[in-house]
């Protein structure tokens, strides 16, 4: 016996956990490539602006690989748990998960705010990750008994 259960379409849990594997991989690239590549210099290179201020050089470029690495790591849990305990329909998940479209939204409403272009990438990721967990709202939100295993 375990708990209460909904039926999970392939189009939900699907698209989620891909446009999380996306997620991980396009943050991931930002712990990966050198804070150099990633970092709009008002017309200096890397080197000169490393040069000339090697602590805020040093500062960006952990901030970079941190910021990555953790975006990388919550897009891969949002992507092992809309494959595995999502699609068996654990409501617990689809609540969860919820966090994701949120967190990825936030960031694409502040590169959006700053002009930044990658900012609709992440507002196309949290678009598909909403409808995604939309589509079986339904049955999430349909009554059910408190006991386990009805």
């Amino acid at each position: 016996m375990g708990y209460p259960t909904f039926q999970v379409p392939l189009l939900s849990w699907g698209p989620l956990a891909t446009v999380a594997a996306f997620a991980t991989l396009a943050t991931l690239r930002v712990a990966l490539i050198p804070a150099g590549d990633q970092t709009d210099l008002a017309g200096r290179t890397w080197e000169q602006f490393a040069a000339q201020d090697p602590k805020i050089a040093s500062l960006l470029s952990r901030q970079l690989v941190t910021l990555g690495l953790l975006g990388a790591g919550f897009g891969l849990l949002a992507a092992l748990v809309s494959a595995i305990p999502y699609r068996r329909g654990e409501r617990w998940a689809w609540c969860s998960l919820w966090l994701f479209p949120i967190t990825f939204g936030a960031v694409a409403g502040r590169q959006l705010i700053d002009q930044y272009p990658a900012g609709y990438y992440y507002a196309g990721l949290s678009a598909v990750a909403v409808v995604a967990l939309l589509l079986p709202i339904r049955d999430v939100l349909r009554p059910r008994d408190r006991r386990f295993g009805a």
